[in-house]
């Protein structure tokens, strides 16, 4: 297409009688031919265009329907279901691991309370004898 569009312009430019003016400026005289290959490298241009935009459609259909088709095949629906799966079994070991920590917390929770309670218990039995001795000079 690109060349296609080159060769038009150098045949409209060959086909072309230019003219210069008394005052300095160029004055272009289009003949026939060069109309006629002007308007048949427009024709040109627009069927390329026109037909890379069918193939393109007809591409991204060819995608679309293969995608799709992807989709529905059972090899995605195993995907799919494993997915879920796995995710099932990560939500439940995460919850075995949360009750888990749970007991474990409440367990601690339970000794350092016997513990504050034994201490407790000893400090109130145990009593103190303070002797001070005051000296005079």
């Amino acid at each position: 297409m690109r060349r296609l569009m080159i060769a038009a312009v150098v045949l409209a430019a060959l086909a072309c009688k230019v003219e210069k003016t008394d005052n300095g400026t160029y004055k272009v005289e289009s003949t026939t031919a060069a109309n006629d290959a002007a308007a048949k490298a427009k024709n040109n241009a627009k069927k390329a265009g026109d037909e890379l935009k069918s193939e393109t459609k007809e591409l991204g259909e060819k995608i679309k329907a293969g995608a799709d088709q992807v989709k529905a095949s059972d090899a995605a629906a195993k995907i799919k279901s494993g997915a879920k799966e796995a995710a099932q079994g990560i939500k439940q070991g995460a919850g075995e691991l949360a009750q888990s920590a749970g007991e474990k917390l409440k367990k601690v929770g339970k000794n350092a309370q016997e513990s504050a309670k034994t201490e407790k218990t000893t400090t109130e039995t145990s009593t103190s004898t303070v002797t001070t001795t005051t000296r005079k000079h």
